[in-house]
């Protein structure tokens, strides 16, 4: 493998896990208890990359994109 490439690998790895550890529960994001987060709600989460995890672009994450995007139910 492309050590290029290996390098970027653990990189994203180990940002994905840092930024797993310290997101909260949906629930606690989704304000408006609406059952979706929009950007706004995402906001308050440090370095959350709302874009990406809005994987059917439709302005809103659902529970789904948001723990696929790392965030784990507590």
């Amino acid at each position: 493998m492309n050590t290029k490439l290996l390098k970027t690998l653990v990189i994203f790895g180990f940002a994905s896990a840092a930024l797993a550890q310290g997101m909260p529960a949906f629930e606690e994001v989704d304000a408006n208890d609406d059952g979706q987060i929009s950007q706004e709600e995402a906001a308050v989460i440090e370095g959350f990359d709302f874009a990406t995890a809005d994987t059917n672009q439709d302005g809103s994450l659902s529970r789904e994109e948001y723990e696929a995007a790392g965030a784990h139910s507590e």
